[in-house]
């Protein structure tokens, strides 16, 4: 279950982007959008060079994903070039599997393009389809309002914040902000 249908679009700046099932070949690229964004220091729970990840790590979460009904990992393709990623995955327990929390990071250059909305709205689209999903949840940096404004836009809402959740080496603190969003109708009580 957690595959897409390969979906097309025209980007902000003219180019043809494709959104698909990520693929094991994947890999490599997502884990260079991995380094990127952290060596940009901003983004990320970890430091710049503070992460042993290796794309052998992503193989095996691509390989997860795919085999899991309540988890899906999609990626951006802009001239055969992987230029972002979206992962999401549901709790693993009974009472959690209704929700999950998804993680979404795309490479500096082509950010502003439209991308992140168009991984996003697979992802919203995938949700509303599945039986299982009912809830889309985030962390972002409270520091991040470009995502914030993104995910505000696409109807996501604030669930609460973390004040000084993360403390950065120069000393300064950055809260989280958490947000949800519905997928499903509920009854009315």
């Amino acid at each position: 279950m957690g595959k897409i249908e390969t979906v097309k679009f025209i980007s902000k700046n003219g180019y043809e982007v494709t959104i698909r099932t990520a693929e094991l070949n994947d890999a490599e690229s997502v884990f260079e959008i991995d380094k990127s964004v952290a060596d940009e220091g901003i983004y990320m729970l970890r430091e710049p060079g503070e992460s042993q990840y290796k794309s052998e790590n992503i193989i095996k979460d691509i390989e997860e994903h795919s085999g899991k009904s309540g988890s899906l990992f999609i990626v951006s393709e802009m001239n055969n070039k992987v230029t972002g990623y979206l992962e999401f995955t549901n709790g693993r327990l009974l009472r959690t599997a209704h929700a999950g929390m998804f993680q979404m990071f795309i490479h500096k250059e082509y950010r502003d393009s439209g991308t992140g909305k168009m991984l996003l709205d697979s992802l919203i689209k995938w949700a509303e389809k599945n039986p299982l999903i009912e809830k889309l949840t985030l962390n972002v940096f409270s520091t991040n309002k470009r995502a914030i404004h993104l995910y505000t836009k696409t109807g996501f809402k604030t669930e609460g914040r973390c004040p000084k959740d993360m403390k950065l080496k120069d000393g300064t603190y950055i809260d989280s902000v958490l947000m949800y969003m519905f997928v499903k109708q509920f009854p009315a009580i």
